[in-house]
C-alpha cells in the first residue's frame, strides 16, 4: 500500500468519525434550544430580583466549570471521551424535567446549578474529542461546521418552542411543559448518537486514589508553564468578567422593560443563530487561512455593542435587528476561539487544558454576574429601573472595551 492510499484512507476515517459529531450537535442543540433561551425569562416571571438574577447566572457559570478540571483529567487519563459525553448529556437532559415543578426563582436557580454541575463532564471531553479527530490545519473549518449544525438545531427548536408557548397559554409552568419534555427526550437521543464512534480501548488504568489529585496539581502547574495559554486565560478572563456583569440584566430588560413575549425572545435568539449559520463556513475558512487572532479581536469588539444596545433600545424589535450583527460576530468567535484554545494545548492534555480554561471562565463569570446583579439592585434603588440598568450596562461596556483591547497582545497560533 502506498503513502497516498494510506493518506486517503486516514482522511476517510476522520470524515466518517465526524458524522456522529454533526448529528449529535444538531440533536443536542435542539434539546437545549427548546428551553435554554427562556430560562432567564422564566426566572423573572417567577419573581426573580436583580440580585436573584445575579445568582441565576453566577451559580450556573461556576457549576458548569468548577468540576471540569476533574472531568478533563479523567478523560485524558482514561483516553476515553465518549463515556463522559454520553453520561453527562443524559443526566443534564433528565434534569430539565423537574423545572416544570419549581415554585419560585430560588428553586429554579438551585436546579439549574445542579444540572450544570453534573452535566459539565461532557464539555472537556467533547472539545477534546474534536481535537482528537481533526488535524490542526482543519480545526477552524471543523469547528465552524459543527457550530453550524448546532445552530441549525437550536434555531428550529427555539422557534418551535416560542410558538408552542404562546399557542398553549396558561400559567408559566404549563406553557413550559411540552418544551421541557422535548428537551429531555432529544438530549438523551443526542447522547446515544455518540455510541456510533468507536474509541480505542485504553490498556492503562488510572489510579484515582493514588494519582488523580497529584495529576490535577501537575496539570495546573503545566498550564502555568505554558505562557501563551496563561496569557489567553488572563486576557479572555478579563473580557468574560466584564461581559458577565450584563448577563443578569438581559432577561430583566427583555421582560420588565421591553415587555417581550416568549415568541419575541425566541425570534431574537433565532435571528442571531440564522446569521451565524449563514456565515459559519466562511468564518471557519478565515480562521484556517487568515488566523485565529484577527477573528477573535473582531468578535470581542463586536460584543461591546450588546450592553450598549440593551441600554438604549426602545423595543425588542430593535434588538432583533441588531441581532443580525451579533450573529455575524458569533460566527467569527465560534470558528476561531475553540481552534485557538486547542492550538495552545498539548495533544495529550487537551481535555485538561480545556477544563482549566473553562474553570477560569467559570470563576470570573461567577463574580462578574454576582457583581452585576447586586450592582443593579443598588443602582435601581437610586435611579429607578431603567436608569439603574443603564448604569450597569455602561460599566459592562467600558470593561468589555478594555478586555477586547487586551486581545491585541496575544500571539497568533495558526502555522501557515
Amino acid at each position: 500500500m502506498n503513502t497516498t492510499t494510506e493518506k486517503k484512507e486516514g482522511t476517510t476515517q476522520a470524515e466518517a468519525d465526524l458524522g456522529p459529531l454533526y448529528a449529535r450537535s444538531v440533536v443536542n442543540s435542539f434539546s437545549s434550544g427548546m428551553v435554554s433561551p427562556f430560562t432567564g425569562a422564566y426566572a423573572v416571571k417567577l419573581g426573580a430580583s436583580s440580585s436573584d438574577m445575579g445568582w441565576f447566572q453566577s451559580s450556573t457559570n461556576i457549576s458548569n466549570n468548577i468540576m471540569q478540571v476533574f472531568w478533563g483529567r479523567l478523560s485524558d487519563g482514561t483516553k476515553q471521551r465518549i463515556p463522559f459525553i454520553v453520561f453527562g448529556t443524559i443526566v443534564l437532559s433528565v434534569l430539565w424535567i423537574p423545572m416544570i415543578f419549581v415554585a419560585n426563582a430560588t428553586q429554579l436557580i438551585v436546579l439549574l446549578a445542579v444540572q450544570a454541575l453534573i452535566g459539565s463532564m461532557a464539555t472537556p471531553a467533547w472539545t477534546a474529542l474534536i481535537g482528537d479527530l481533526v488535524p490542526s490545519l482543519k480545526l477552524g473549518r471543523a469547528n465552524a461546521a459543527i457550530s453550524l449544525w448546532s445552530a441549525v438545531g437550536s434555531v428550529a427548536a427555539t422557534l418551535a418552542s416560542g410558538y408552542i408557548m404562546i399557542s398553549m397559554g396558561g400559567s408559566i409552568r404549563e406553557i413550559f411543559f411540552f418544551p421541557v419534555i422535548m428537551a429531555a427526550t432529544c438530549g438523551i437521543a443526542s447522547s446515544l448518537i455518540m455510541l456510533r464512534i468507536k474509541e480505542k480501548k485504553n490498556g492503562e488504568r488510572i489510579k484515582l486514589k493514588e494519582s488523580l489529585t497529584s495529576d490535577i496539581v501537575k496539570i495546573l502547574s503545566s498550564a502555568r508553564r505554558t505562557p501563551l495559554f496563561v496569557k489567553y486565560c488572563y486576557v479572555d478572563g478579563t473580557f468574560q468578567f466584564f461581559m458577565s456583569i450584563a448577563w443578569p440584566l438581559l432577561s430583566i430588560t427583555q421582560v420588565s422593560v421591553l415587555n417581550a413575549s416568549m415568541l419575541q425572545i425566541a425570534v431574537l435568539s433565532v435571528v442571531q443563530s440564522v446569521i451565524t449559520i449563514v456565515f459559519q463556513g466562511w468564518a471557519g475558512r478565515l480562521a484556517d487561512t487568515k488566523g485565529r487572532k484577527p477573528l477573535m479581536i473582531i468578535c470581542r469588539i463586536g460584543l461591546i455593542t450588546v450592553p450598549m444596545a440593551y441600554a438604549i433600545s426602545p423595543d425588542i424589535n430593535t434588538l432583533i435587528i441588531v441581532g443580525v450583527f451579533w450573529g455575524l460576530i458569533n460566527a467569527l468567535g465560534s470558528a476561531s476561539m475553540t481552534a485557538y484554545l486547542l492550538d495552545l494545548a498539548p495533544q495529550e492534555l487537551r481535555g485538561s487544558y480545556v477544563a482549566v480554561y473553562n474553570l477560569v471562565v467559570g470563576i470570573v463569570t461567577f463574580f462578574g454576574s454576582l457583581l452585576g446583579g447586586y450592582l443593579a439592585v443598588f443602582t435601581t434603588n437610586i435611579f429607578g429601573l431603567y436608569m439603574g440598568l443603564f448604569v450597569v450596562y455602561m460599566v459592562s461596556t467600558v470593561g468589555r472595551a478594555v478586555g477586547a483591547g487586551l486581545l491585541f497582545t496575544v500571539k497568533e497560533t495558526l502555522k501557515k
